[in-house]
């Protein structure tokens, strides 16, 4: 009867020739286990060791021809550059994937910060909502100088505290102060070199003014009052001359006639035209200033605001 081999490849001996009986001949001591071997599978001296499977099956142990195959290192190679190629993918895959939503996260950041910001959006000018007024179309100016057309639709006072809030602007680092204020009319009073006559005393209801002063230099900025745009345009589309410069308290005469070398400036914006004249208040003699030529725009920048600042508060 066989021995109870375990399931598996295990070395089993070879059967060889067995010696029979030999008359007068005395069995020598029987060998022990070979060293490392189980009992159950030990080759017999001088006989191959094999390798046998075990069958439940029935049929005995079967021998198994040991592989002696080299293995495939080209094939071996192929996969592991294969795998290091996937890899290498995986990796520029993560590495974009994370570069995207680094930049979705800052334009988001960007976005954000952005809309806090609303302080600098510009602010609408409230348009009139009196009949005549201006149309619900159009940009914030439009509308203000729809506004500011016609008398019927501009309804605020034309005095010089209207017209000139400011007591003091600063220009350049120099604080201009406003010293006198006046209206005239009719409006050609207040003009030299034909001014008077191209603003036309039928349409030309008042002439306001103001002097602001830094110094021994003086800007006049003057307001001429229309009933509607149509009489500012036409008057200020014959300009000639210059607005003469308001003198009074502490303000000498200056560009009293259009000989004097003061510089001018002129616009119109609805149903206004708007002046400035420079000069020097030296001897009270008519001569250019630099100073006050340069802080004439500005002057006059400031009067335009004014008025459009009407479009929103008239009626």
């Amino acid at each position: 009867m066989l021995p109870q081999v375990p399931s598996g490849s295990v070395p089993y001996p070879q059967p060889g020739p067995q010696p029979g009986p030999q008359q007068g001949h005395q069995p020598g001591p029987q060998q022990g286990p070979q060293q490392g071997l189980p009992p159950q599978a030990q080759s017999v001296a001088g006989a191959p060791t094999q390798f046998v499977q075990w069958s439940p099956q029935g049929g005995g142990p079967q021998p198994v021809a040991p592989s002696s195959a080299e293995p495939d290192w080209n094939a071996m190679a192929d996969r592991h550059a294969t795998d290091a190629r996937r890899r290498k993918r995986l990796w520029i895959g993560a590495v974009v994937v994370a570069a995207v939503l680094v930049g979705g996260i800052v334009g988001a950041g960007v976005w954000i910060n952005g809309r806090d910001k609303g302080g600098d959006d510009p602010q609408p000018v409230a348009s009139s909502s009196t009949a005549g007024g201006p149309s619900a179309t159009g940009t914030p100016t439009e509308q203000a100088v729809a506004a500011i057309s016609d008398a019927a639709t501009d309804k605020l006072p034309v005095d010089a505290a209207t017209l000139f809030p400011d007591q003091t602007r600063t220009i350049d680092g120099k604080v201009w102060t406003r010293q006198v204020t006046g209206s005239t009319a009719p409006c050609s009073k207040a003009t030299t070199g034909g001014l008077g006559l191209a603003l036309g005393d039928d349409t030309c209801r008042s002439l306001v003014r103001a002097t602001y002063v830094n110094g021994e230099s003086a800007v006049t900025v003057g307001i001429a009052v229309f009933d509607n745009k149509a009489g500012a345009d036409r008057a200020l589309g014959r300009h000639a001359g210059l607005i003469q410069g308001l003198s009074g308290t502490g303000v000498a005469m200056f560009c009293v006639t259009d000989k004097s070398g003061c510089t001018e400036t002129h616009a119109s914006i609805g149903r206004f035209g708007y002046f400035t004249v420079a000069g020097s208040l030296k001897q009270g003699a008519d001569q250019s200033d630099q100073i006050a030529a340069a802080a004439a725009a500005p002057l006059a920048g400031r009067a335009k605001e004014v008025l459009l600042g009407r479009g929103g508060r008239s009626g």
